[in-house]
């Protein structure tokens, strides 16, 4: 059964140059399990630069997939320890983007929980920034 959910998605970049970005972001979506999987699904908005994209979260044993449909596309998977290779497209472009996990970790039940990953971010094969990423979700409470 899908529920409406409060979703808090903390964010943030450590670039090798030495500089950090953080995002904060705080909006409503929908989560649902089924057959032992999880799925969260939410609309970005220009907080994240993101504004047009909706953004798709699963969970399906020990395997976290994001995948950004809209103004961009992007289907990244996080597997601790597993390059990922993704293309990320814009409107301005293609880049090769790859993802390599050093967290992946989930807490989730059908009422909510969160995910937190950490990994390094690679732009055509090169190391460009360490990420952190953690989602909390949860149900919202009938009134």
């Amino acid at each position: 059964m899908k529920k409406a959910v409060t979703i808090q998605v903390n964010g943030k970049q450590q670039y090798l140059e030495g500089h950090e970005d953080w995002q904060e972001l705080s909006t409503s979506g929908i989560f649902y399990e089924r057959n032992g999987d999880f799925y969260v699904v939410y609309q970005e908005s220009e907080l994240t630069g993101l504004e047009g994209v909706t953004t798709f979260l699963s969970v399906q044993g020990g395997l976290v997939v994001l995948n950004r449909q809209g103004s961009v596309d992007l289907l990244q998977k996080f597997k601790k320890g597993v390059l990922n290779h993704s293309v990320y497209t814009t409107s301005f472009g293609r880049l090769c983007l790859s993802v390599l996990p050093r967290k992946v970790e989930y807490d989730l039940t059908v009422h909510g929980g969160r995910i937190n990953l950490e990994y390094d971010l690679f732009v055509d094969d090169n190391l460009i920034s360490y990420n952190a990423l953690l989602v909390n979700i949860k149900e919202d409470l009938p009134q």
